[in-house]
């Protein structure tokens, strides 16, 4: 049946394509993502070392690759861009080139619904914008609470990430009613979360108020997926430490017989466990190292420090870097 109507589209006419994932299934490009949790729980932490494997082109807390290097917005009212937040990218191991922010202290004022911010993302391209935190780039403090202004506000977020084709992680704090429904502790009316394909939350673990749970407890997309932990100690800073392998053991040439749960707690040892393993038939690509550092939440900081402890010096070979253990002649 034709449709006469200029107002009207037949579905027949729409070509349907997938969902494209910047972190499957927890952020998607070209919609909302909503990470929430209390003040102090790691949120912002966990968010810019995501934003420092994005922007050299590194892993995912999974171990899924991000592929090339991707430009990234990170606006933040909370810390100073100078003493807070670039030391905290550098030792993150982020490529700064691709990580830029609008200066508040030359641009103030700045909100949400603000051109300034449309004509960022519209000069800039990044593959991922984070607002942190939200609350702190609204008009006024009962804009988010009045359903209305949430909804107008939201969607024009919404258009922004569709639109430039970026994933959009709004970062917002738990309100104080507790013992209620997770999807409603955010900031904030319920059209916030509405407008969210995926919600994040991160709380602290009972066992250990240093480990942190991250689980998506909302997905419309697909299903949800699996909780992941990082941990943050005074002693050894941010790191992984537990998530489902999303790594196909026929894609490595390394294939470890030790469970995660059989390996050491300490980073350390096990980065240096699985290191010399997988050395011990001889030498084995960079990335592949990296990878198999991915599958068990041991971060780059850690594997080069472990790298240097055990003497690894990498070499080249076809284009490629190697690494090899001190000693072992079958690298010429």
């Amino acid at each position: 049946m034709a449709v006469e109507s200029k107002l009207l589209t037949l579905y027949s006419d729409v070509t349907a394509v997938p969902v494209k994932w910047l972190w499957r299934p927890y952020i998607a490009i070209g919609k909302i993502t909503l990470l929430q949790g209390d003040p102090g729980c790691g949120k912002s932490t966990m968010m810019m070392h995501l934003i420092a494997e994005l922007s050299k082109g590194g892993f995912t807390p999974d171990g899924r690759s991000f592929g090339n290097p991707q430009r990234i917005i990170y606006q933040c009212s909370e810390d100073g861009a100078k003493d807070t937040i670039k030391p905290r990218l550098i030792d993150a191991g982020a490529d700064c080139q691709n990580i830029a922010f609008i200066d508040e202290d030359v641009n103030s004022g700045l909100t949400l619904d603000d051109e300034r911010i449309r004509d960022a993302i519209a000069q800039w391209r990044p593959r991922l914008v984070v607002i942190d935190p939200i609350q702190s780039y609204i008009g006024s403090d009962s804009d988010l609470q009045v359903a209305v202004k949430a909804r107008k506000l939201m969607r024009r977020i919404g258009m922004l990430a569709s639109t430039y084709k970026c994933a959009v992680v709004l970062i917002g704090h738990f309100n104080k009613r507790e013992g209620t429904k997770d999807l409603y502790r955010g900031l904030g009316s319920i059209d916030v979360v509405a407008a969210a394909r995926s919600v994040l939350q991160v709380e602290k673990c009972e066992e250990d108020e240093e480990v942190r749970i991250v689980k998506q407890i909302k997905n419309s997309l697909e299903s949800n997926g699996a909780d992941l932990k990082f941990e943050i100690r005074p002693s050894t800073g941010f790191n992984w430490i537990s998530g489902p392998s999303v790594i196909n053991p026929d894609d490595r040439t390394f294939s470890s017989e030790l469970v995660y749960e059989e390996l050491p707690k300490n980073k350390h040892e096990r980065a240096a466990l699985l290191i010399q393993k997988a050395l011990e038939n001889g030498p084995v690509e960079s990335m592949e190292i990296r990878r198999i550092m991915a599958e068990y939440c041991i971060g780059d900081k850690t594997m080069n420090e472990v790298k240097a402890e055990l003497g690894i010096k990498p070499f080249r070979k076809m284009r490629k870097w190697h690494w090899v253990l001190p000693g072992d002649k079958s690298k010429a």
